[in-house]
């Protein structure tokens, strides 16, 4: 009878916790966070046959001025970053330190979806035993050429004349490999914390092949390594290090290049800092700056 009696008592004190103060219990309807000025796209790739979303930020101006074209900045990992590009694009347009702009993040449609076994196998340009599924960038810097930019340009008002990528970790592989595969895809680009040592060097193999064939890169190139990338890898940080010099010792004709190594910062959290910075280099030349 007790333990039923201390039952009873515990359900009235809930009841009397989230009751209103006429005494009616609380009808409150507990909404979702949503990110306005956003939206999801869906684009089914007849290259590769997956589905993917297009996560779209909108520039703020964008249903007021409707003669306007904007620029536009892609990037990789969307499902994991779209939140952080929006809060940093915001920041730094109050700060007037970029242009307004379009962000697009590449992203997969679905539920459940094991996104790190997706973007491996689309951030990677070669096939390594030891990282199943890995290889398929050549394939998706297809899908990002021919099916993600016609489409944006389809259905926005994309100023053709300035596109970005970035990205970081496996994604700023992808980015330089784009870069050295169709520089002239996107005008700028921002890789941080890049695996500069993928499959035994392959971005210095790859930039040496496009140094000995041409001695132009006519772009703008963000580069960050973070100094504490992985505690039980130093080699990690060691390999940015190495390529960001190799870049610098080229002296590419008509190449903005800046890179920086991330004080006390990690792999993942450098992305902020990364972005912020990445972002104002990139966009400098449209300030005037």
């Amino acid at each position: 009878m007790q333990s039923m009696l201390k039952v009873v008592t515990a359900v009235l004190c809930i009841a009397f916790l989230y009751s209103s103060a006429d005494g009616q219990i609380s009808q409150e309807k507990i909404r979702w966070f949503e990110m306005r000025g956003t939206q999801i796209r869906d684009v089914h790739s007849k290259i590769t046959g997956q589905d993917y979303d297009l996560l779209v930020n909108l520039p703020y101006s964008y249903g007021k001025d409707t003669a306007k074209h904007y620029p536009v900045v892609y990037f990789c990992d969307g499902f994991y970053d779209f939140p952080l590009l929006a809060m940093i694009y915001g920041d730094q347009i109050f700060d007037k330190t970029i242009e307004e702009c379009f962000l697009v993040g590449f992203s997969y449609k679905g539920n459940n979806l094991d996104y790190g076994k997706l973007r491996t196998h689309d951030y990677t340009p070669t096939e390594m035993k030891q990282v199943p599924g890995s290889g398929g960038a050549s394939d998706f810097l297809k899908v990002v050429e021919n099916e993600f930019i016609p489409f944006v340009e389809k259905n926005y008002r994309v100023d053709p004349s300035f596109r970005a990528l970035g990205g970081s970790s496996l994604g700023g592989l992808f980015v330089l490999y784009a870069m050295f595969t169709k520089p002239e895809l996107f005008n700028a680009y921002i890789s941080i914390s890049q695996a500069a040592l993928w499959d035994q060097g392959y971005l210095l193999m790859t930039e040496g092949q496009f140094h000995a064939q041409r001695h132009d890169l006519p772009v703008s190139l963000y580069m960050t390594g973070a100094e504490k990338e992985f505690a039980d890898d130093p080699t990690f940080i060691e390999g940015i290090k190495f390529f960001g010099e190799v870049l610098k010792k080229r002296n590419y004709d008509h190449f903005r290049y800046e890179f920086r190594v991330l004080d006390d910062a990690y792999h993942a959290s450098s992305k902020p800092e990364g972005y912020v910075r990445g972002m104002q280099f990139i966009f400098a030349p449209l300030l005037g700056k």
